[in-house]
């Protein structure tokens, strides 16, 4: 597994840890996101109107966790951000911040705080939803999920959190770009915003100018190479997905392939004179999974990451074609575990059918495969500057 580059945004007392069904649960709010004319990118009514409305649903997430130390398990504090969905005292997070919680409270704007219970999780696609009493929320307007296919690069993007633990927390951007990944873990897909986005932003909104939830704030780039400004949200349509189950209190269990690869070039393909120039070239296949079980092969890359001949390259999935590893995972993110795929390979500069029987994500690679985050102090300092998210073109895991 490749380094976690991606920065997870849950604030830790000593320090951060990180650890999609398509049908609604009652009370779960869902809009389509307006097609009205845009409005200036900067409104301070539209703001202001939006952070008024939307703040009372929007939570601070205060956990006792117990860790790992590597030296045996403590327990510490965290705290992350949420916000209401319904008027049934369902909120809306991140997996990472309520992972390997034995006490969780919500603290709510009205100054109340209250026990709540985490009911459903979803470790690989990093949500969660919590429970608390519906009286506590009696009053307040649950936010409204939007249709995040409709979003598009350059509209306005608003975040609401508890960033470092600073209440009620706003600021706005744009979105900066559509399916990004996060390298080195199974987040994919994601929406990339400048609006700033800090360790305890996790779980929070992300707001279309419409107010609609249009994304859960979950990752930033930190600092790498001395990028900042990236934030990295799961896009609600995601969320949508996977909500009667995590609200029904299951544990999301997603489809697993088993490989990782790299994206077929024209200029690759000529060197290993291969006669396709587009699909996924395979450079490993992970012992004892599906991949394994139906015979497929892997080559390798250098580290420069050049390929070398030996691999197949799957270059469609049930007669979809496939040119890089987020296509690959999209299609079987839609899948469920136990389906039964059919891969269009070539191998040996043959083309040939090869069936595979989705399996379930393995829990070693589901907790490893969400990216951590660096220390923070008790007092509030900037995190340490680090490695971050890429767009998802490189080598990664493809069996989402």
């Amino acid at each position: 597994m490749k380094t976690i580059k991606g920065k997870i945004l849950v604030v830790l007392a000593a320090f951060l840890l990180a650890g999609a069904a398509f049908a609604l649960g009652t009370g779960v709010h869902l809009v389509a996101n307006s097609t009205s004319a845009a409005p200036t990118l900067y409104s301070q009514d539209t703001i202001t109107s939006i952070y008024n409305n939307a703040t009372p649903a929007v939570v601070e997430i205060n956990v006792t966790q117990t860790v790992n130390t590597g030296f045996g398990s403590s327990t510490q504090a965290a705290l992350g951000s949420g916000f209401l969905i319904d008027t049934q005292g369902h909120i809306l997070t991140n997996n990472h911040v309520v992972e390997g919680a034995t006490s969780v409270q919500v603290a709510l704007t009205n100054g109340n705080s209250v026990t709540g219970k985490v009911l459903g999780t979803d470790p690989v696609d990093d949500m969660a939803v919590v429970s608390i009493d519906p009286s506590a929320v009696s009053g307040i307007t649950p936010l409204k999920l939007g249709d995040s296919s409709q979003v598009v690069p350059g509209q306005m993007a608003i975040a609401i959190g508890n960033p470092l633990g600073y209440t009620d927390s706003i600021t706005v951007g744009i979105i900066s770009g559509l399916n990004r990944s996060i390298s080195g873990s199974n987040l994919r897909g994601m929406l990339q915003t400048d609006a700033a986005i800090n360790p305890g932003n996790s779980g929070g909104p992300l707001l279309d100018d419409q107010g609609n939830v249009i994304g859960i704030n979950t990752a930033a780039e930190i600092g790498a190479t001395g990028a900042d400004g990236m934030g990295f949200a799961i896009p609600s349509n995601l969320a949508t997905k996977i909500l009667p189950d995590l609200i029904s209190g299951k544990t999301v269990s997603r489809p697993w392939l088993g490989i990782s690869g790299a994206a077929l070039t024209q200029a690759n393909a000529s060197t290993l004179k291969l006669s396709a120039s587009k699909g996924v070239y395979i450079v490993q296949v992970v012992a004892g999974s599906p991949a394994e079980s139906a015979g497929l092969k892997a080559g390798s890359a250098n580290t420069d990451g050049t390929l070398v001949a030996g691999g197949d390259v799957i270059t469609a999935v049930d007669g979809k074609a496939v040119a890089s590893v987020d296509e690959l995972s999209a299609y079987l993110s839609t899948k469920q575990v136990g389906d039964k795929v059919s891969l269009t390979v070539l191998r040996n500069g043959q083309s040939t059918t090869v069936q595979v029987t989705l399996g379930a994500w393995p829990a070693n690679l589901t907790s490893g495969t969400t990216p951590q985050t660096p220390s923070i102090p008790t007092t509030p300092v900037y995190p340490r500057r680090g490695q971050g998210s890429n767009n998802g073109n490189n080598n990664g895991n493809s069996g989402n």
